[in-house]
């Protein structure tokens, strides 16, 4: 793979060209990072509804039946089931890690094991 980065002060918005003779696999999942980089999701903060872009979100976790989006500094309430986000993000970095959670593995930085075989 050959990766060519050209500056170029007078765009208005960056421009991404990808040349490819076959789709495969590892160049697919760089599409779909690229794509979800621009993807904005809903969240409600005091009030206000705010659109969060999806590389800022840490996880998602369903509380008492109430939808939560992290990101490092604030905890947005989310007006969609945790089904719903997990369809629309089918082919972005969030997996589902339980019955309860959503992660965005991009913001994955290690894993730790922790007692009765859970992780931290």
């Amino acid at each position: 793979m050959k990766l060519q980065l050209l500056e170029k002060k007078d765009l208005t918005e960056t421009e991404i060209d990808i040349r490819y003779s076959s789709m495969t696999q590892p160049l697919n999942r760089i599409v779909q990072y690229i794509r979800q980089q621009e993807y904005l999701i809903q969240g409600i903060f005091e009030k206000k509804l705010y659109q969060i872009p999806l590389n800022e979100v840490l996880y998602f976790e369903t509380v008492d039946k109430k939808t939560f989006m992290y990101t490092q500094h604030k905890i947005f309430e989310c007006k969609k089931t945790l089904s719903a986000i997990e369809q629309d993000l089918i082919r972005s970095n969030v997996v589902r890690i339980s019955k309860t959670a959503l992660l965005n593995i991009s913001c994955l930085v290690c894993v730790k094991p922790y007692p009765n075989h859970r992780l931290l």
